[in-house]
């Protein structure tokens, strides 16, 4: 009888541990790819100072996705210091305007679209810029020096 009990023990732990390989290979197969698309310019603002305003633009003549950034010397204004303002333009070449005349994309290396950023009617009709779900943006400001980065998911 005591030997019964453990062959179905060890038959139950060799089925679960079938199940959870099968499962993490499962996952595996079924996790998006993830690429990191640098703006190839860079900017140099207040070391400690702080972001005033940000928004997504289309530039040039190919209508890549551009990201416009304003940086304040905030909160260390005062008489001796006055408020000063640092503007940058971050460019995205390998991001552009879909035929769709809606969406951005990136041309992957093995030449698949993937969606970015969408360009919509947002309040009073304006047209207003927003990352999808499939992008996330990166600001690296290491001691004021400036580095953008888009995380896309595809």
């Amino acid at each position: 009888m005591v030997k019964m009990e453990m062959k179905t023990s060890s038959s139950i732990f060799a089925a679960m541990l079938t199940g959870l390989l099968l499962l993490m290979v499962s996952a595996r197969a079924s996790t998006p790819h993830v690429w990191y698309v640098t703006s190839p310019d860079y900017g140099q603002t207040f070391a400690y100072g702080s972001e005033q305003s940000r928004a997504w633009g289309v530039r040039g003549t190919d209508r890549h996705l551009a990201l416009y950034l304003n940086y304040t010397n905030d909160p260390f204004v005062d008489r001796n210091n006055p408020r000063q303002y640092d503007n940058f333009v971050f460019n995205f070449p390998q991001i552009t305007f879909g035929r769709d005349g809606h969406t951005f994309y990136y041309h992957t290396p093995k030449g698949r679209l993937a969606p970015v950023a969408s360009r919509r009617p947002g309040f009073l009709g304006i047209e207003e810029i927003k990352l999808l779900d499939t992008s996330n943006l990166l600001i690296k400001k290491p001691h004021g020096y400036v580095t953008v980065m888009l995380e896309i998911w595809g």
